[in-house]
Formats: C-alpha cells, sequence, structure tokens
C-alpha cells in the first residue's frame, strides 16, 4: 500500500547482513507482492531520492489498513545477554510496568543509559527515542566501563569509515575506553572523551556515529563514580576488570595436589607434588580456572594487598612468614 500511494517503482525489504536464513523464510512470500528481499547494510547516500520506511513503519502501516492501529512502539527485553520476546507497548505505559527492571545497576534504553530510578520514571510515548527497542537490563555485576568498551568496538564495526568525525571518533573513544578498563586510564581523558562524544552527536551523517557517544557519554554523566574508582582508585567496583585482580595460592591451604597446573592455559604455575605452588603474576591472564580446579579452595582473587607468599618450592605446610 505504501508503495502504490508512493508511486514507487521498486520494492526492496532490507534485512541484517547475518540473517541468511530469514532472507530464505520470507522471500517466497515477499515475491507474490513484487518484494526483492536482500541482506545488506542500509547505505542512506546510495538510495537519496527513495523512500526509506522502518518495518516498525510498514507494520503499523498494516494496522492502520486493518482498522486496528493503536499508537506505541514495539520493545524487547535483554537481560544477561538474552532478548526476551517483542511485543507492542501503547503510548503512556511507564517503562517499569512494561519491563522487569529489577537488579539493575543501570537500563539502556535505544542507545542512551539510565540509572535505574530515572527508568523507573520513564513514560513510553512519542519523545523517548527507544532506537532499536531493545531495552537492555545491566544487572549490578556488571562493568560499565566494559559494557561500555563493547558497545564502542560493536559500533566501529557497524561504520563505514566515510564519515571522519565517526571514524576517529569511535576510534579514540574505544582507545580512551580501553586504558580505563586496563589501569591505564586518566582524568584529563575524560574531558577528551566528553569533547569527542558531543561533536560526533551533530557531526556524523548516519545513526551509527550520532548515537555511537551515548553510552560513553551517559555513564560520564550519571554513573562517575564507576571512572573515578577505575582512575583514582585502580579499582573496578564489580570485580570484573583482570588488570586490578591478582590471584595467588595460599600457601597455609596449598597441599600440593598439582590439579592447578594440569588446568592452566598459560602454564604459568610452578610447583610439584607435595610442594606448595606458586603462580607467576606476570604471565597469568587471571582466567580463572585453576580456581575451579582447586578443591581445598586455596586459589585465591582479590583486588586487595597480597600477604607474604614463598618465592622458592616449599613443602607444604612448611612455609613460614618471616
Amino acid at each position: 500500500m505504501t508503495a502504490y500511494v508512493l508511486g514507487a517503482e521498486e520494492k526492496i525489504l532490507q534485512l541484517p547482513e547475518e540473517e541468511e536464513a530469514l532472507k530464505e523464510k520470507i522471500a517466497p512470500e515477499a515475491e507474490k507482492h513484487g518484494i526483492s528481499v536482500v541482506n545488506a547494510f542500509v547505505k542512506v547516500r546510495e538510495y537519496r531520492g527513495h523512500a526509506l520506511h522502518h518495518i516498525e513503519t510498514m507494520a503499523a502501516v498494516a494496522d492502520l489498513m486493518n482498522d486496528s492501529y493503536e499508537p506505541g512502539v514495539h520493545i524487547a527485553v535483554c537481560r544477561e545477554g538474552k532478548t526476551g520476546e517483542l511485543k507492542k507497548v501503547p503510548f503512556g505505559t511507564r517503562l517499569a510496568d512494561a519491563a522487569d527492571l529489577s537488579g539493575a545497576k543501570a537500563v539502556e534504553v535505544g542507545s542512551h543509559l539510565y540509572t535505574p530510578g530515572a527508568a523507573q520514571e520513564l513514560v513510553i510515548d512519542g519523545d523517548l527515542n527507544t532506537g532499536n527497542g531493545v531495552i537492555t537490563v545491566i544487572p549490578e555485576s556488571a562493568c560499565l566501563m566494559q559494557e561500555g568498551e563493547a558497545r564502542l568496538l560493536a559500533s566501529r564495526k557497524n561504520g563505514c569509515g566515510k564519515c571522519t568525525f565517526c571514524r576517529e571518533g569511535l576510534y579514540q573513544l574505544y582507545a580512551h575506553m580501553t586504558d580505563i578498563t586496563s589501569g591505564k586510564g586518566k582524568k584529563e581523558g575524560l574531558d577528551m572523551m566528553k569533547e569527542i562524544g558531543e561533536a560526533m552527536e551533530f557531526s556524523c551523517a548516519c545513526s551509527v556515529g550520532t548515537t555511537g557517544a551515548d553510552f560513553a557519554l551517559d555513564s560520564m554523566k550519571y554513573f562517575m563514580d564507576e571512572f573515578d574508582a577505575h582512575i583514582k582508585k585502580k579499582n573496578c567496583p564489580a570485580g570484573v576488570c583482570t588488570c586490578f585482580m591478582t590471584i595467588y595460592i595460599d600457601p597455609n591451604a596449598c597441599e600440593g595436589c598439582e590439579d592447578c597446573a594440569d588446568v592452566c592455559p598459560e602454564d604459568c604455575i610452578e610447583g610439584k607434588a607435595g610442594y606448595i605452588h606458586m603462580i607467576d603474576d606476570f604471565d597469568c591472564t587471571k582466567c580463572g580456572k585453576c580456581i575451579e580446579a582447586c578443591e581445598y579452595d586455596a586459589i585465591i582473587k582479590t583486588t586487595g594487598r597480597v600477604p607474604k607468599l614463598p618465592t622458592r618450592l616449599v613443602k607444604c605446610g612448611k612455609f613460614k612468614k618471616r
């Protein structure tokens, strides 16, 4: 109907590049209506002069034709990496009534980040930008610095590279965030991140760039304590960033069973049967496999001070602190 009203000569349904299976599923039905189905990133510049519509708009047009249209948006709630069922929510609905926000450290709506309290007060209407419709509940156990790093990397992969502010801006933001998660972040870097992010909002040509810095900017706006912990205190509040962790073997609990050495992928645990084992902190990647393997709970992960440890092989039960 939309194509008829617009007088369009061609109808194309563009799906994400990875949705090959979906294309095969719907292509036969689409062909009956003269619609070509392709897997491709929508290149707005190439389709200048064409009418571009989001699939949700098309669904609303279908509802209008069936006299069943109700103003609202489609959302799906993502928790612990799993996205729930897509559902339509009428305008005027409180976000807290449409999505379970329990146990949240932060809530991501579209590309923007909110505190749990602010998210509770959000009302779904035409002014609330829900972006792709995914409401992501970020749990207390997550590190917002690593979450931001992951989103910046994803945006970099989606970018076409033609926009200077997008290409260079996302790279710089990602580099700054990586410095923070690896313990090398500096306070002055935050001012640079803010300046770059704000410039991207009005200087980039598509939503990859204009919204690419939203998560980082909102993190600095609402969760500066997380940045301060990583940069000033050299500590990850969630205990996720491995650069702030130390894994060591308690010499008073080690039984010299060698199980930890057997599972270490980096071969950085020294020891032999009956002797207290030692971890080479320089090569240790903090993967935690040795912790899982130790049935004596002798391997400790901490962000605090490490006690006196042996510097050479000592028989179990013979180590004395000096």
